[in-house]
């Protein structure tokens, strides 16, 4: 029984679904005290990178993650096509080629000029970029030190977003560092622990607000708003133990070993209740207002559907919708 209120070894793929599973929910237009609070959530996922990390020379970090370009570029052109042949017309206000460009240079922070169903693949784009920058910064405690200070100017700085997502990547860095030294040093979280950081958490989320790593917008205060990422990974990993012991761990474990598909498609998989409601003659004026009001059944309905296709769905299909080109070939 004492081991529910202790964790001393980290279920990494547990810990993914679940910060899959938010990221989902912030998604789903929840009401601000609960997009608050779990928007500090991103960095576990780099935060799960760094529990993992090995040491690799450059060439073979860039051969294990190209995936994530891939990704990026073959999901994200799928769902900007989609978007810009469907969308209505008093939705997108911009040339298409406008929604291109920003799509093709990674500038998935102008929210009302790219498709907003693909606006999630800017995360492979940055995870790609910050592991090869991680690879090379981490040989040296001089260059680890420099670009942990550099992460922390882009959070207290008001900046415009760069291309490539390549601030998000400096901004990530930290959270590789304290994944991979929370490793090492075998550290553990309590109950007691748990809920400090969820009450701090709670406190920091609705004093300094939202923050995105995508528009590089930190709340009120950079360093306010690192604390509160820190504090949520301590949540995300008590969670991601008791998850299991409470064996409702095989929803989370799917999400993750799903996790590309999830995260490029979750939008456009929910956009198909707006679709199933116009056809029975239903139509949303103000889709952001019913989300706000109704977020709960949407959630619901997304899980749902999202949950049916990673079942469903023939695995080359899925690979082929996150281009994942080399798992084609080795099955033909």
């Amino acid at each position: 029984m004492k081991s529910i209120y202790k964790v001393e070894k980290i279920n990494i793929l547990i810990l993914e679904g679940l910060a899959i599973f938010f990221v989902m929910l912030v998604h789903a237009g929840t009401p601000n005290y609960i997009y608050a609070f779990f928007s500090y959530g991103l960095g576990s996922l780099v935060f799960a990178r760094g529990y993992q990390w090995k040491e690799r020379n450059l060439k073979d970090i860039i051969a294990s993650r190209i995936l994530l370009l891939q990704t990026y570029y073959v999901a994200g052109f799928i769902n900007t096509l989609i978007f810009l042949l469907i969308a209505p017309s008093n939705v997108m206000n911009y040339p298409k080629r406008v929604y291109l460009t920003n799509f093709l240079i990674g500038r998935m922070d102008k929210l009302d000029q790219v498709a907003v169903n693909a606006i999630p693949v800017w995360f492979f784009l940055m995870l790609f970029l910050a592991e090869i920058l991680f690879n090379i910064v981490e040989k040296s405690r001089f260059l680890l030190f420099v670009s942990i200070l550099g992460s922390f100017a882009f959070r207290i700085f008001e900046h415009e977003p760069l291309p490539f997502k390549i601030d998000a990547a400096i901004v990530s860095l930290p959270f590789f560092w304290i994944g991979r030294e929370w490793k090492n040093r075998n550290l553990s979280v309590s109950f007691v622990d748990f809920m400090l950081a969820v009450v701090g958490l709670i406190l920091i989320s609705q004093v300094n607000g939202h923050i995105s790593w995508n528009n590089q917008w930190f709340g009120k205060n950079g360093i306010i708003s690192f604390l509160g990422e820190v504090l949520a990974i301590v949540v995300f990993v008590f969670l991601s133990d008791l998850v299991k012991k409470i064996n409702i761990d095989r929803f989370f474990l799917r999400l993750s070993m799903n996790a590309l598909f999830v995260i490029s498609y979750h939008m456009l998989l929910g956009s198909l209740i707006y679709v199933g409601m116009s056809l029975f003659g239903l139509v949303i004026s103000d889709v952001m207002a019913f989300l706000n009001k109704y977020w709960y059944i949407y959630f619901a309905l997304d899980l749902i559907l999202v949950y049916l296709a990673i079942t469903y769905l023939p695995s080359k299909v899925k690979a082929l919708m996150v281009g994942d080109f080399r798992r084609l070939i080795r099955k033909r």
